[in-house]
């Protein structure tokens, strides 16, 4: 399950073709080849292209293909010191941004080798650094990206979320749909092969899986489906297991194809030998086999950590260091004279502020909204603590009603049809219309008795003792759907047995609480409620279509009840995660230990 999740999270790693209209057109059509997977007919227009004849512009971006072209084909370590000597020359002809985008090629290469000792941390960082300050969203975006991979590797699996959860937010954002699945896709690969949560990767993994098909990518769309299928396989659901990898095996690929059909026919002969079909176990145990044989593993797994290689990589960026060393010279004499400016600026605008009469009138008033600030806090603090003790006191004085019910009025009305019954057999010579009377009055007493202990056992506020968690969500899931307004609808699985009634009850007013929410705020038309338990955990996904909010705007003092929920599920030893982007819904997940 880990190996077929690494292998498709590298190739579903951003590639975001860079396109250059000022140069050679043989270049840009080979490019564009390249981008289609067509590199044996990239290769041959740029073995047409007169080298000798390029400018040094046209020179950097025929290498930036030649390496694209080599790394598809398996030869990495060409393709490095084809990336290094590109980023050297789009820098020496002062193509900075063009040789910052290079740093995530070489990350890409370095990272997707086996037995990797390069750490190429400076290269993501120095990306980042450089793109911040050009506010462009769709690079940071990569950035984060890569940097999620690395934090990855490096076991930091919190960290790794949060950086792919703000590249999601920037291509959300820039409505690039591509990235936004292949972000979707790294997320399922955390929770499903590092965080051991299955149902959490399924989510994400069919999210973005309908953005694939959208964008109709059939390598992505292929890693998708294989991944899906590790994660069925771990449910124990091997039929759809079976189903995705068929569907895989059947989209049209032209790059590696014996690679990719050796890694689906392995898996397919797993998930046979699972079920017990030994036949259809075979046939896919002899197709791998016929497939692994005619790959050239030595050839697809040189190790960039060969000595000779990384000779020739740490040379290639000793010169790069060197070319940084004079340009820094000539950065040192501009800061001079910028720092000389700043403190002339400084000294003026010093003597500004001396001069202003109203800062002290300024200070005050901020000193007053802190204050005042303060008291809201304090004041929802109080709100919130008021309406923790006003729910327990209600779930009190239904326990002391149901308690009154069941050991008073119940006992008066069991003692009661006791001594009616003992009336009744020393009647003996009664006529027939008081007999049927005495039959009437003893079934009305029997209905009252049955509705009291009814009454009593109904306890906890809709978690009935009878019934259970799943019936009262179905229920309340039914009576807050309004017919062609609002459909709610709540899917179960894997509740075999009942959970503690403490743990229900809790359970239960945290989903009462976000359905509420749903109500007052989404203006959603249709919502679902997903329950799995697995093992010793639980997972509770609500989604909606509704208006959707931002993320980064929200906060715990809004009249929500998200810090009532958030408290609740710390309380219970839970995380809580909130997906949503304005106009395309909301999706919040809940993680519980059992």
């Amino acid at each position: 399950m880990k190996k077929l999740f690494r292998i498709s999270l590298f190739t579903c790693l951003l590639c975001i073709s860079t396109a250059y209209s000022q140069y050679d057109p043989n270049l840009l059509k080979a490019e564009k080849l390249v981008d289609l997977s067509n590199s044996d007919e990239a290769k041959t227009v740029l073995n047409k292209t007169d080298i000798k004849a390029l400018s040094k512009p046209d020179k950097a971006f025929y290498n930036y293909i030649q390496a694209k072209i080599l790394e598809n084909s398996g030869q990495e370590h060409e393709a490095l010191k084809y990336y290094l000597s590109a980023k050297k020359m789009f820098k020496e002809t002062d193509s900075i941004a063009k040789s910052i985008d290079i740093n995530l090629d070489i990350v890409y290469l370095i990272d997707a080798q086996e037995n990797n000792t390069i750490d190429y941390l400076h290269y993501i960082t120095e990306y980042l650094k450089y793109n911040s300050k050009k506010n462009d969203p769709t690079k940071m975006a990569r950035g984060y990206s890569y940097m999620a991979q690395y934090k990855m590797r490096k076991r930091a699996y919190k960290e790794s979320l949060t950086y792919y959860f703000h590249a999601l937010k920037l291509f959300k954002e820039t409505k690039n749909i591509k990235q936004e699945a292949t972000v979707y896709h790294n997320i399922a690969t955390v929770y499903n092969e590092n965080l051991n949560k299955p149902d959490s990767g399924l989510y994400y993994l069919k999210k973005s899986a309908y953005l694939l098909i959208l964008n109709d990518n059939p390598y992505d769309l292929y890693h998708n489906y294989v991944n899906q299928a590790a994660s069925y396989r771990h449910l124990k659901q091997y039929n759809k297991a079976i189903e995705l990898l068929k569907k895989a095996d059947k989209l049209p690929l032209k790059e590696n194809v014996q690679k990719y059909k050796e890694q689906i026919y392995s898996v397919l002969h797993q998930n046979y030998y699972d079920i017990k079909d030994y036949k259809n176990a075979y046939k896919y145990l002899l197709l791998q086999k016929k497939f692994a044989d005619s790959i050239n593993v030595t050839q697809q797994n040189i190790a960039i950590g060969d000595i000779d290689i990384k000779t020739k990589y740490y040379t290639l960026e000793k010169e790069l260091e060197n070319r940084d060393l004079k340009d820094k010279d000539k950065i040192n004499k501009i800061l001079m004279y910028i720092l000389i400016g700043l403190l002339v600026a400084s000294f003026v605008i010093g003597v500004l502020i001396v001069k202003n009469a109203n800062r002290k009138e300024k200070i005050s008033l901020q000193d007053k909204l802190i204050e005042q600030q303060k008291f809201d806090k304090a004041l929802k603090d109080y709100e919130l603590s008021s309406i923790d003790i006003m729910l327990e006191g209600q779930e009190k004085e239904r326990q002391r009603i149901a308690n009154d019910l069941h050991d008073n009025l119940g006992s008066m009305l069991a003692t009661l049809k006791l001594n009616f019954e003992n009336l009744k057999m020393r009647k003996n010579d009664v006529v027939e219309d008081e007999n049927k009377l005495y039959e009437k009055t003893d079934n009305l007493i029997e209905e009252a008795y049955q509705k009291v202990r009814r009454l009593a056992h109904a306890k906890n506020a809709g978690v009935f003792a009878n019934e259970g968690l799943i019936p009262a969500i179905k229920k309340l899931a039914g009576k807050i759907s309004i017919p062609g307004k609002l459909q709610i609808n709540v899917i179960p699985f894997g509740f075999t047995d009942r959970l503690d009634n403490t743990l229900e009850i809790s359970i239960f007013r945290i989903v009462q609480e976000l359905a509420t929410n749903i109500i007052k705020h989404s203006k959603a038309t249709e919502a679902t409620i997903h329950l799995t338990q697995h093992d010793d955990n639980m997972n509770i996904i609500i989604e909606d279509n509704g208006v959707g909010m931002d993320t980064s705007k929200i906060s715990l003092a809004d009249g929500m009840g998200l810090q009532a929920i958030t408290k609740k599920t710390e309380q219970l030893n839970g995380t809580l995660t909130i997906d949503s982007t304005p106009g395309r819904g909301t999706t919040i997940i809940l993680d519980l230990p059992i």
